[in-house]
């Protein structure tokens, strides 16, 4: 099992743990540490460190003290610093205290009612110990709850991302090897140059990347003397130089709406652009990243096109 993986079954299990209350916050605090470490969540891991080993009186955990309810008195800045073992274990001192004076006693004479005042304000104080402290845990509980939700979601949704990404890159690598036997290679070359950097590796890299348009346009629809008709549309040259409108004349024989062909045809128009402007070194190492991945994207979406025709203008 990998960590993301592992990460989300400790996540899942850790707010299953919370909603049905089957860990005392201390157990918590550990278990979300371990997620917390699996994932490398430096806020998490930073407010956990604080309730593992006591808060410090330096100013460092301010941001925190107010999510974890710790504040004694807010304008004297003054908090509760004890770490959430001893926190727990005044809630159970609190508790016990409360327990133990339950019923009152048997008081006669002079002192019986002094003393059951006193007996009365013992329970009170205990009361609002108990109050203080269990407020405590309860805050921190909530805390990790939602920190731990939001990764659990982040978790599940790159989870998803990569499950996507990994399946059509599947089917498009195939495309793109089907449209040409050495596109592939292309695009090996491609990456082995935008990791130098350089700015000549940069300018071959987009060249290549532009051949790759070339060479898709050549396999899907190999250039023609005549015009194409688009029906209602006007025609288009589709000869040697023609590469975009050679791409354009495939999405229609696959039946593709025209709000997508249209969109398809100004992606491909504006990467070529940026890609012959590669060529002059005018495209940073950034961008010609996302140059390459969005020209991926583009082929990969043209070659997987069905011949079927598409319902709808969508």
């Amino acid at each position: 099992m990998g960590r993301q993986d592992e990460a989300i079954r400790v996540a899942d299990e850790l707010l299953a743990d919370i909603e049905l209350k089957r860990l005392k916050a201390s157990e918590i605090v550990l278990k979300a540490s371990r997620v917390a470490r699996l994932v490398g969540h430096t806020e998490l891991t930073e407010f956990l460190g604080f309730e593992r080993n006591g808060y410090p009186t330096d100013g460092s955990s301010t941001a925190w003290i107010g999510r974890a309810g710790r504040w004694a008195d807010k304008e004297k800045e003054t908090f509760y610093t004890q770490p959430i073992a001893k926190v727990e274990a005044q809630v159970e001192s609190s508790q016990q205290a409360i327990d133990a004076m339950r019923g009152g006693g048997n008081y006669s004479g002079d002192v019986a009612l002094l003393a059951s005042r006193d007996h009365d304000t013992r329970i009170l104080q205990s009361s609002v110990n108990l109050s203080t402290w269990a407020g405590i845990c309860g805050q921190v509980v909530a805390t990790v709850y939602g920190m731990v939700t939001e990764i659990y979601h982040e978790l599940l949704f790159s989870e998803l991302q990569a499950s996507l990404f990994a399946s059509t890159q599947k089917k498009v690598d195939g495309s793109l090897a089907a449209a040409s036997g050495s596109a592939l290679e292309k695009i090996e070359r491609i990456s082995d140059r935008l990791r130098d950097g350089d700015p000549e590796s940069v300018s071959q890299a987009l060249t290549t990347c532009r051949r790759l348009i070339d060479s898709c346009a050549d396999y899907v629809f190999p250039s023609r003397d005549e015009l194409y008709k688009m029906g209602d549309e006007v025609d288009l040259k589709v000869g040697p130089q023609q590469v975009l409108n050679r791409l354009q004349a495939h999405t229609h024989v696959c039946g593709a709406s025209k709000s997508r062909r249209d969109r398809l045809r100004r992606t491909l128009s504006d990467l070529y652009a940026r890609c012959s402007a590669g060529t002059h070194a005018e495209v940073t190492i950034d961008e010609a990243r996302f140059i390459f991945l969005q020209t991926y994207i583009a082929l990969g979406e043209i070659l997987t096109l069905s011949a079927a025709p598409e319902n709808g203008d969508s």
